[in-house]
């Protein structure tokens, strides 16, 4: 059991100080636009992963002429309390757990797990490859740090090849090349169970919510033949990389691999992506988020935080109703919303809270 107790920011967006306490059960946030709402639960997955999910630019998230944003979060796991802090300038970020500095993002896995659904996801389903690919990236970084090493080895590998293809010097090629399917042939023997995890468990998921007695179907689609025996997947990999230096060469870049490849996800026999309407989709990434939390339950044996952006932009009264249902199954959960608290959680332990209050 993982219970957040407490949050503190300093100059974090448009706080410039503030501190607020939470309840173990649903935290409804409420509020006019452009109060706060977002901030806040942003600030949570933050500590929580080390990311944001609204950018990339972590300095963005610093206040308006201040030099730092500074974040305190009091929780309590396994009965026992602990503290995590995130200091980040422009020049450094600082993360302190119980007053032991970090020595890397990587540390913050499976302190505080996170599930953000936010209106944003609507990408998942209708947007570029790289969205679903970060899709299962993130989960499996929350609980895998071999993972993430794997990840970041491929990246920098596959920066070293382009280079190497770029000045069409190939002497050292090769060596990047056993790297990079090394990890890539890691990579994707996490992600393809992955998928079929995900599948199974968002197919009721969808239906409830959606009420269509139609299951969802995820295929992973890798560039380059790399199927079969994921013991082979390595050689695979080395073999289209060789095959394909010619033309990758012309192109300055690499063509084959993890960074590549896509998910498909369909509706029955439909593609979503295409054929769904824009409420088939966003029930379609609502039951995909809960089942990235049943799956990092699953995983970890912690319950992670489920984090829900502007709920009222995501899904229309209904869809929000059912979906409510299966949220007040799980633990401790934050909501924005300009909207009241629904009547689905009143006779739950809950908490309003009103940025600009603290």
């Amino acid at each position: 059991m993982v219970y957040l107790k407490s949050l503190y920011l300093h100059n974090f967006r448009l706080y410039e100080e503030a501190y607020v306490e939470f309840c173990p059960g649903v935290n409804w946030i409420s509020g006019r636009n452009a109060c706060g709402k977002t901030s806040l639960l942003e600030a949570i997955h933050l500590l929580a992963s080390g990311r944001s999910f609204r950018t990339h630019q972590l300095v963005n998230l610093i206040r308006h002429q201040s030099s730092h944003f500074y974040l305190e979060a009091h929780f309590i796991k396994h009965g026992i309390a602990q503290k995590l802090r995130m200091v980040h300038s422009p020049k450094e970020r600082k993360i302190f757990i119980n007053n032991t500095q970090c020595t890397s993002v990587s540390n913050l896995i499976g302190l505080l797990l996170s599930v953000v659904l936010s209106p944003d996801d609507l990408s998942l389903i209708s947007g570029a490859p790289q969205e679903r690919r970060q899709y299962l990236d993130a989960q499996l970084a929350q609980v895998d740090p071999l993972y993430l090493h794997h990840l970041s080895r491929y990246q920098r590998a596959m920066r070293q090849r382009n280079t190497l293809l770029k000045t069409k010097n190939l002497s050292t090629i090769e060596g990047w090349e056993y790297e990079m399917a090394n990890s890539a042939a890691y990579i994707l023997k996490k992600r393809l169970p992955l998928i079929e995890q995900l599948q199974n468990e968002a197919t009721p998921l969808h239906q409830l919510i959606s009420e269509e007695p139609v299951a969802l179907t995820l295929n992973y689609r890798p560039t380059g033949k790399i199927e079969g025996d994921p013991n082979y997947f390595r050689e695979l990999y080395i073999e289209q990389y060789q095959k394909n230096r010619e033309r990758e060469m012309m192109l300055a870049s690499t063509l084959i691999g993890p960074h590549k490849d896509d998910i498909t996800i369909a509706i029955g026999s439909k593609e979503a992506r295409y054929f769904a309407s824009e409420g088939q989709q966003r029930s379609c990434a609502a039951s995909l988020r809960l089942a990235e939390w049943n799956l990092l339950h699953a995983n970890s044996e912690v319950m992670p935080l489920m984090i829900i952006d502007d709920i009222n932009t995501s899904l229309d009264a209904e869809r929000c109703r059912r979906l409510f249902q299966q949220i007040n199954k799980l633990s401790q959960v934050f909501v924005s919303s300009t909207l009241p608290l629904p009547e689905e959680f009143r006779d739950r332990e809950h908490m309003v809270i009103c940025p600009g209050a603290f």
